[in-house]
């Protein structure tokens, strides 16, 4: 007899962007409910070969080392403080509140990719999203560019939150 699929690992996909909290609620319901852990991935777009080559003309390699570090640092600090103040906000007084696992990672690589890289090495179970769909030329919906590469390169189950206004 098949066996219902379990949740242990849930890969949520963030842009940082306004209008995230509905889809991190999704990732949050869901993984109190399994007693999974959430994987909280971050993109940022790499630096075309042509916008290093300008930068590096104006900054030394040292500095431009140092402004990148800080820049990924300050991304993992608003992550964190986003999971705490969603905390305070939404799960205080809860009793599992304590046992929510979110772990950050933020890469530098087109975000498609590198939520469907942290799936596959994390071996999760679901991938949460915002589907942050814009309207086309004749007002039907469009799926967001990066949901779309994640809806047609992945095995895993994908769960796509509405989250434009």
């Amino acid at each position: 007899m098949p066996m219902l699929p379990e949740i242990n690992t849930i890969v949520y996909a963030t842009t940082l962007g306004k209008n995230t909290r509905p889809v991190f609620r999704h990732a949050v319901n869901l993984a109190r409910q399994y007693k999974a852990r959430i994987i909280m991935v971050h993109a940022l777009e790499p630096v075309s070969e042509f916008g290093h080559a300008i930068i590096e003309h104006y900054l030394p390699k040292e500095a431009l080392e140092e402004i990148h570090d800080q820049g990924m640092t300050r991304i993992r600090d608003t992550m964190q403080a986003r999971v705490a103040k969603f905390r305070d906000e939404e799960l205080d007084g809860l009793p599992d509140a304590g046992e929510l696992d979110v772990q950050i990672l933020v890469d530098e690589a087109n975000p498609a990719e590198l939520v469907l890289r942290v799936a596959k090495t994390e071996q999760a179970d679901l991938i949460v999203i915002g589907s942050h769909s814009h309207h086309g030329l004749f007002g039907q919906k469009l799926l967001g560019d990066t949901a779309q590469q994640i809806g047609m390169h992945t095995k895993i189950p994908v769960l796509m939150v509405p989250n434009d206004q």
